[in-house]
């Protein structure tokens, strides 16, 4: 096929603390702000916007992950009350 294949960025860790410290900040990053950021991180605003979305999305998971384990312990140390409702 004659499409060439996407090459996976590679972030410094210098990138990656800039952009976790912005995700802390907020979890959108858009419009100005964002082609500030890539420009202060010599990266283009679509591989800044990526990373953003890519970082949401594993985000999300672990909050899900972490909610799922709350629930899994608060059920276990519950007494034993099976349909008495």
């Amino acid at each position: 096929s004659g499409r060439s294949k996407r090459i996976r960025t590679i972030f410094t860790p210098e990138q990656l603390e800039r952009l976790e410290a912005e995700f802390e900040r907020q979890q959108y990053m858009v419009g100005p702000e964002r082609l500030y950021l890539a420009h202060a991180l010599q990266l283009t605003e679509a591989q800044v916007k990526v990373w953003f979305q890519n970082r949401r999305i594993k985000w999300r998971k672990h909050h899900l992950e972490v909610t799922q384990q709350r629930l899994a312990v608060l059920q276990r140390h519950r007494p034993d009350e099976r349909d008495d409702v």
